[in-house]
């Protein structure tokens, strides 16, 4: 009897658990709602302020000074607010915020509370460029995490400061800074500042295969012909992936240059590099490469078949030439790959 008392008084036990982790988790479900229900009538209401402020209809105390204090609120709306107004309206808002004192609440958020809070407010500081504003994103630099770095040094180079390619460099290399789409984005676009400094990069033996590849794809986007040298050196590289980012670039360079190192690359033991040198022909328009890529067409890999078919199909009519050429007369392979590029462009094989 005891035993079955026991297991009772278990089963009880459970059951009363049970019931009270449930009442738990439905009055957080609760709590988070409301919560979100207010911060999205909030959100509401700055951009009902800031469209009558556009309108001259808006009273900034009465309207958005109640937010003002709120930073991820006003961050948020500033950064969907300016990527829809230009010229004037832009110079409204940001005089606005400014009055209200919004970008010193920004620069005290920086350094507590939510991740994601603490980015959108380094992204809006980016609009009030100001010794203090700098001052604070340069902190976040020193002592933030990856993310919130990358979003600082960004931020930076939006206000107009300045951010030496070198320094972002070695923050990637030793991951200070995170390998990302966006990295390579902000790469880019200091690359695009300092070709000369990221020309120096790639002489150093040892950077390695992840960031050179990096440093490639931004030389080639930068448009700089002193690059070109550099970039032919690497078609040549040991690393297929370095090889391959080399040779992208120099097709995005389109200098007529290029165009011994991309005959080169066309025969390249790795698939992956011969696909995208056939890419990077076409890409620069070297029609004088025009049988190469048809050569392309008999590879046994289907990549390379199809961006051989696809850049001779740029090179405009000496390429679609020759793509009829060899869908009528060519292997069942490279026929395959001509007829498919010519049905793309809606002409007959």
């Amino acid at each position: 009897m005891a035993l079955l008392t026991l297991i009772w008084l278990l089963a009880l036990g459970m059951t009363f658990a049970a019931l009270s982790w449930m009442s738990v988790l439905l009055a957080m479900r609760l709590w988070h709602d409301r919560r979100a229900a207010r911060r999205a009538a909030a959100r509401k209401s700055v951009e009902q302020a800031l469209i009558a402020l556009l309108l001259g209809k808006c009273d900034l105390q009465r309207d958005l000074g109640p937010f003002a204090g709120r930073a991820r609120l006003m961050s948020e709306c500033l950064l969907e607010f300016l990527s829809l107004v230009r010229g004037a309206d832009r110079t409204l808002v940001l005089a606005a915020f400014d009055s209200l004192g919004v970008p010193a609440t920004l620069r005290r958020r920086l350094t507590r509370g939510s991740a994601a809070g603490r980015r959108a407010c380094i992204e809006a500081l980016a609009a009030f460029p100001s010794p203090e504003t700098e001052a604070a994103l340069r902190q976040v630099v020193s002592s933030g995490a990856p993310q919130l770095r990358l979003a600082a040094l960004k931020s930076i180079a939006e206000a107009g400061g300045h951010v030496p390619l070198g320094r972002v460099l070695a923050d990637l290399k030793v991951g200070a800074l995170p390998l990302s789409g966006l990295s390579g984005d902000f790469l880019r676009d200091r690359v695009a500042a300092e070709p000369g400094e990221a020309i120096s990069a790639l002489e150093d033996d040892l950077l390695p295969s992840t960031l050179r590849v990096l440093v490639l794809d931004a030389l080639g986007s930068a448009g700089d012909y002193a690059a070109l040298d550099i970039l032919a050196a690497h078609v040549g590289a040991p690393d297929a992936e370095v090889r391959a980012a080399a040779v992208q670039a120099l097709g995005r360079l389109k200098h007529p240059a290029a165009r011994p190192h991309l005959a080169r690359a066309l025969q390249d033991p790795d698939s992956q590099v011969r696909a995208a040198a056939a890419e990077a022909v076409g890409d620069a328009g070297l029609d004088g490469l025009a049988d190469d890529l048809c050569a392309g067409l008999e590879d046994a890999v289907w990549r390379v078949r199809f961006q051989a078919a696809a850049a001779l199909r740029k090179l405009g009519a000496p390429g679609l030439q020759r793509l009829q050429h060899a869908a009528r007369e060519a292997s069942d392979v490279a026929s395959r790959a001509a007829s498919l590029a010519l049905a793309e462009q809606g002409l007959p094989s």
